[in-house]
This record gives structure tokens, sequence and C-alpha cells, in this order.
């Protein structure tokens, strides 16, 4: 049992093999029989050596079109088909050629019309350009269907209006070459064939006559084609069924009777290949036709054909590629012979069913070599002759050539090779770079300065790290001059908003501080010290920067900066960064900033301040105001419609920049460094005397810092908060307001020690009195018997009454 459950288990994958491989066996022949099905209704012959083909049903899918032209419609314009000269299998190359071929040899051909190409035509002129004629032969068709049904002996007896009909279908359209009505044999009168034929002359008359006299059409395939789709209509048809009323007196109608017909549709005719009319007229043409019907024994039976001839050579040949959506078939398409890289093909109508019907233009961005030329693009038929040359190894220009050389950088249209763009003056450029590097040095100088003279009472009155930190504002003001030496770019029109703005905001943001803080301290009524530190400045301009930042990053993220394209008063192209709502928001910013440092100024104009810093800080700032307020206006004038100019751009923004940022650091820096330079000495000697003084007297005089002392350190500065910067920070978190009372207290008892030893001193008696202090004052040296002085938490005070220089700074 085991074992045949076994067997029959083995067995499965056998036979889900065998049923696999006949599934592949049976889709295999299925999709060969497709093929050979699809092969059979479109077959290609070879006939002396040319392509032919045999005939192509007018319901065939796009794809059996592009069977007899190029394989993607004629859209692949990118491949540059010049360059496969090997290419045999190119069909529309070969029709082509055939084309040129028969016009040269037209009158070594052979009469007839064998000479016949391809199909693949059949849909770009048979079903767009000239479906209006088809339908005139249709028309044509189905009247003469009711005519033979309804009246065959009156057509019989009026053989000339046949030979009307014929004319009028070829009268009434001037893309009609010819038109005709071929019978069945033994269909009219007692003629074999009958054939009333209207065609164009070459003088353009219109000649009428039977074509069968001289053209025995019954074995032509298109007549043999014709008699069996008629067939095939008669035996699918469904007739269609009318009325009409015959003439019965002058008043009254006939009775109502049926008129019954099968009427022939647009897809019972079809058209003929292009074929070269030998013999006849000498042209290229094609051939729609249609049958028509006749009526006997209660029954429809082939008569005859309808058809129209199209002369092609009124048709242009257009190979140049079709255009993106376009849905007109075009098997031409794509097969010009334009070199790719440099030109374009634009057609030419009217040169009528010949290949080479357009011209080469160059490209944008290229201009045709020869710049004195009356007509500047290559001719299609040059380029096909030299092609063709190149196709059979021959000697020719093709690849030397029909080639449009570029233009000069930058340019989207030219006409030589002459620059469009305007050339940068490198020079002026280098020179104002240099000046601008130089004066970018300064500032390391000044760092060092503020450093090496820290101590110094007017740089300490000023904040040191302020001014540092206005020092490094003004070096990223100086930057845009460094960035904008080169070409505009995304990349430098960022950076130059970027540096600007903060910049500007890292140097006037501190310079607006330092002018808050004086008028702060200057506009109080109170008793009270307001304490303001450089700390508390910096941490309101970390603000200011991180406004600006932020504005910064949201225009470089929403609105980042482009480059323009301006037009020099030459003419010549020119490039530069734009100027939008972002640049014209933040010049707005820095007016309306600068606006509150001009009222801060006048705050604090009639303010106290022994180095008059608060006067230079303020011609700062009206210089700044009124210099941007001159450059933003100025710079309207810069964009369009005004004519660019990038190096006249570069220098307004270096003379901007020295006679802001420069001159600012000359008010600040200036002062500062010749008051270093003429008291430097006498400070030290002052230094040196105080050393000595306080020595001397130190053990003699009590009491502690005079208020004169103090009232110096206040006006040094020019605001109160100076004290901060001349004594060390703790010192001055001790010296409250009792520590002030006590000292006056003190004051007093020296002002009245003062008076007495004056008195003594004009009293002869008193003096002996006052050598004797003098005397005991030198022997007692002892530490305990000097005099208590006054201190200030722990610290001793001279308070040198005589000398005021000789009292102790706080």
């Amino acid at each position: 049992m085991y074992r045949y459950g076994l067997k029959h288990i083995s067995l499965v994958p056998l036979m889900c093999t065998y049923i696999l491989l006949i599934l592949i066996i049976g889709t295999t022949f299925s999709l060969a029989f497709e093929n050979s099905v699809t092969e059979a209704s479109v077959r290609n012959t070879t006939v002396e050596g040319y392509y032919t083909y045999q005939y192509l049903d007018l319901n065939a899918t796009d794809d059996d079109i592009n069977e007899y032209g190029t394989s993607d419609g004629g859209k692949n314009e990118g491949n540059d088909v010049a360059g496969s000269v090997d290419d045999d299998d190119d069909i529309v190359s070969k029709f082509l050629s055939l084309v040129e071929e028969y016009k040269k040899n037209k009158k070594n051909c052979t009469k007839g019309t064998s000479y016949n190409l391809g199909a693949g035509v059949v849909r770009q002129y048979g079903l767009n350009r000239f479906k209006k004629q088809a339908d005139v032969a249709l028309s044509r068709a189905n009247l003469l269907t009711r005519l033979w049904k309804n009246d065959p002996s009156g057509l019989m007896d009026s053989e000339f209006l046949l030979y009307s009909s014929v004319r009028n279908m070829v009268e009434g359209d001037p893309d009609m070459f010819a038109a005709g009505n071929c019978y069945n044999v033994n269909e009219y009168k007692d003629y074999y064939l009958f054939c009333p034929y209207a065609y164009i002359m070459p003088d353009g008359r219109i000649n009428v006559k039977d074509l069968s006299v001289e053209y025995d059409y019954y074995t032509n395939d298109w007549f043999y084609n014709c008699r069996v789709s008629a067939n095939k209509r008669i035996q699918t048809a469904n007739y269609t069924v009318d009325v009409w009323q015959k003439r019965y007196n002058d008043t009254y109608q006939g009775e109502f009777l049926n008129d019954s017909i099968i009427l022939v549709r647009y897809e019972d005719g079809y058209w003929s290949k292009p074929y070269f009319d030998c013999g006849g007229g000498y042209i290229w043409m094609m051939t729609y036709i249609t049958p028509f019907f006749g009526f006997k024994n209660d029954s429809f039976y082939f008569k005859g054909t309808s058809g129209i001839d199209i002369d092609l050579e009124k048709v242009d040949i257009n190979q140049c590629p079709q255009t993106d959506g376009s849905k007109e078939t075009n098997v031409f398409a794509g097969s010009h012979r334009c070199r790719m890289e440099t030109t374009k093909c634009i057609p030419i109508r009217g040169l009528g069913f010949r290949r080479g019907s357009y011209r080469c233009v160059c490209k944008d961005s290229f201009y045709f070599p020869n710049v004195t030329a009356e007509h500047r693009y290559f001719f299609g038929t040059d380029v096909e002759h030299e092609y063709e040359k190149a196709k059979r190894k021959e000697p020719n220009s093709y690849y030397n050539s029909f080639a449009c050389l570029p233009c000069a950088p930058g340019c989207e249209t030219c006409v030589d090779g002459s620059p469009c763009i305007l050339a940068l003056n490198w020079v002026l450029r280098s020179i104002v770079l240099g000046i601008a590097g130089l004066i970018m040095c300064c500032i390391p100088i000044l760092i060092w300065f503020t450093v090496q003279y820290r101590e110094v009472k007017v740089l300490k009155a000023s904040s040191p790290l302020l001014m540092r930190i206005i020092l490094l504002g003004a070096f990223f003001l100086y930057c845009p001059q460094i960035v904008g030496y080169f070409e505009a770019s995304v990349i430098t029109c960022c950076l130059r908003f970027w540096l600007r703005e903060i910049g500007f905001s890292i140097s006037y943001g501190a310079l607006l501080l330092k002018t808050w803080r004086i008028s702060v301290v200057f506009r109080v009524r109170s008793a009270q010290r307001i304490k303001i530190s450089d700390a508390d400045l910096i941490k309101r301009l970390v603000i200011i920067v991180l406004i600006f930042a932020a504005f910064l990053s949201g225009r470089t993220i929403a609105g980042r900066p482009r480059v323009v394209k301006g037009k020099h008063t030459s003419g010549l192209q020119a490039f530069q960064c734009s100027s939008d709502w972002w640049d014209h928001s933040a010049a707005i910013a820095e007016l309306l900033f600068l606006l509150w440092g001009v009222r801060l100024c006048i705050v604090v104009r009639k303010a106290p301040s022994e180095f008059n810093e608060s006067r230079f800080i303020s011609w700062a700032i009206y210089n700044e105001t009124l210099l941007s307020l001159f450059l933003n206006v100025s710079m309207i004038f810069f964009q369009d419609p005004f004519p660019s100019n990038p190096d006249l751009l570069y220098l307004v923004v270096f003379i901007h920049s020295q006679l802001t940022t420069t001159v600012t650091l000359a008010f600040l820096f200036g002062s500062k460094a010749y008051h270093v330079y003429k008291t430097r000495g006498k400070e030290q000697q002052q230094q040196q005397s105080h050393s000595t003084m306080l020595a001397r007297t130190g053990k003699f005089v009590p009491g502690s810092k005079s208020t004169t002392a103090v009232l110096s350190t206040f006006t040094s500065s020019g605001n109160p908060s100076a004290i901060g910067d001349k004594t060390e920070e703790g010192e001055n978190e001790s010296f409250l307001e009792k520590d002030i009372q006590e000292e006056f207290r003190r004051l007093y008892t020296q002002l009245e020690l003062l008076k007495q030893r004056n008195m003594k001193l004009g009293n002869p008696h008193l003096q002996h009195k006052l050598s004797a202090m003098t005397e005991a004052a030198k022997k007692d040296d002892l530490p305990e018997s000097t005099p208590s002085s006054p201190n200030i938490n722990g610290k001793r005070v001279v308070i040198n009454l005589d000398d005021y220089h000789e009292a102790t700074s706080l």
C-alpha cells in the first residue's frame, strides 16, 4: 500500500512537467501563427534591387504603418541619422532615393505604372492629407450605383454625361490630377473596356478620354483588388433604404417609391502605393479607388470603379522631426541629414515631392560660418547630395561642412563670433580690491591697539571689548568687496547679502547700544546708581544679530538671490545680482535701525564726556544714515530698465564702504590714538609721582578718597558706568551709597583740619607747636602711632587735598 501511494506521488511532478511543455508548445505555435498572419498581410518583396510593397489595409494599426517608415514615427529627433551612412535598412532613404532616381531617368522608364513605392505613406497622405478628395470619388461611386439601378438606359444613351462627370471632378479640386470611372468587361455598350478619364495636361487644360483605348487595366492589381472588395461588400452589406417621389403632373407628386442601394464607405476603397506614371504625366501619383455597382435580376453586382489620381509633385516631403504633441502621421519625419549637433531642420514649402525640401538652420548659441553669405543656412539638397557621396564612400565635404560655429560664451544667439557679454574691467577691480585689502589690514592693528593700551584711561572709558566687537563687524562689512570682485553667481550674491547684513548688525548694533547706555545713565533723575555693564550690552547685541540672521535665513530659503541679465550702454549683455523686495526690506530695516540711533544721538548730545566719544559716535551714525540712504536710491539706477554696468556698481559699493565703515573707524579710533600718543608719557610720570606721594603721605594724612577724585572718575568717560572700566568689578560692586556718605563725613573732618593748619601757619606764635609736631612725627615711625586712614573694603585710601593727582584712584 505504501509503495503504491509513493509511485503515484512520484508521477505527479512528471505529469506537471508534461502539461507545462504542452502549454509552452501551444503558446509558441499561436505566436508563430500570429506573426505569419501579420507578415502575410503586409509583405515586402525585392524588385530590381528596390523595395516595393503589397496592398496595405487602411485599417492597419500605427505599428503596421511604422514598419514601412521610421521605427519611432519620425519623432526620434535626437538621433543623428547623418552619421549612419551605412544604414542599408533605412526604408525611407531608399524611398527618397527612388524618387530622385526616377525623376532623373524618367525618359528611360517603361510605360505603365509598375514603378511603385512602399505603402508607408498611405496613412500619411490618404487618411490625412487627401481624404477630402477620396470622399469625392465615394460620392461619385454612390451616384453611379443609384443611376445604374434606376435609369440604366439613360446612361447607355449619354456617353457624354459620363465624360462630363469625370471632368467635373477634376475641375472642382486643384489638388486632384485626374479622375476616372473604369468599367468591368462588357459592362458598357459593346465596349470590351470603357473608362472615362479626365486629367490635367502640362499646359493646364483638362483632357477627357477613354483610358481603356491605350491601357488595359483589367489585369492590374488595383482593379482586381477593387473587384474582390466589391464582392465582399455585396455579401456583407446592409442595404440603405430611402424613398423618392416621381413627378406626377404640374400640381401633384407621385407615390413614394423605395430606393434601396448599397452605399460604399471609405473603408471599402483603398489607396494605391505611390507610383511613377511613366508615359503619362511622368509624375509620382497616388490613386484612391472604390467600387460602384450595377443592378440586374434584383441583385447588385460589381460594375466598375470610381477613382481619383493625386499628383504628388505638388506635395511636399517633410523630412524634419515632428513637434512634440503632434498627432499627424509623417513617415518621412526625422529623415533629414542636418548636423544635429549645431543645426536644426526647417521644412521648405512648395518644392514638391522630392527629398531635401528643407534647410539646416543654426541652432541657438551657434552662427553660420560664412558671415557675409546672403542666406545663412545650408540647403537640404546640398546636404543630401554630400551625404549620398559619403554613403558611397566617395570624396565629400559632408563631415567638414554643414556645421555651425559656437557663439562667444554666454551668447544665446549671435551672427558672428564677436562677444555679446560685457568683459569685466579686471584692472580696475584689482586696484579697488588691493586698496580695500590694505584698509582691511588695519583692523588687526586696531585690535592690537585696544589690547596693548587697554589700561589707558581713554580706552578704559570706551570699553575695549565693545571696540573689538565693532572692529569684527567692520571686517564683515569689508568682505563684500572681496566677494564682489568675482563674476556674479548665486553663491556670491548670497555671500554679499549675508556679509553686509551681519557686519552691519554687529558694528552699528554695538555703536547704538553704547549710545543707548549713555542716554539711559544721562537721563536718570534719582540718586541711585544705574549699572549697565558690557555683558548686558553684549546680550542685547546677540539678540540683534540673531534677528538679522533669521531674516537672512528666510531670504536664502524662500527668495534666494538670482543672477539677472542686463544690457550695457554698448549693447553687450551684463550679469549682476538681482534686487527684489527682500533687498528693499533689508534696506528699510537698516534705515529704521539707524533712525533709532539718530534719536539716541540727539538725546545724548549734551551729555558730559571727557574724551567726546559720544560725539564721535553720533557723527558716525549720521554719516552712515545719509550715505546708506544715498546708496539705496542710487542702486535703483543700476537695475533694469537702466543700463547695467557691473564695474561701476563695484566701484560705487567700494566708495560707500570707505565713506561709511572706514570713516566710522577713523572717528572712533583716531581721537583715541592721538590721545594715547600725546598723553602716554605724562600719564607715566603722574603714575610715578602718584606712587611716591602715596608712600610719603600715606601715614600722615587721615581719611579716605576725596570727592574730587570721585568726580574726576565720573567725568573722564562721560557716563557713570565708566567707573566699571577704571576699577575692578569686585570693588565697584562694594562701593555702595553708605560708603559715599562715610567719605563725605571724613571729607568734612579733613577740611576742618586744613582750616586749623592754615590758622597755625598764619600765626607766628604757633610756629613752635608745628615744629614740635613735625619732630614728633619723624621720631615716631611705629605702625601703631600712625593715624588711621580711611579705607574702603579693607583697602587704604589716601586723600591728598594739596594735589588731587596724588589721591588714590578708585
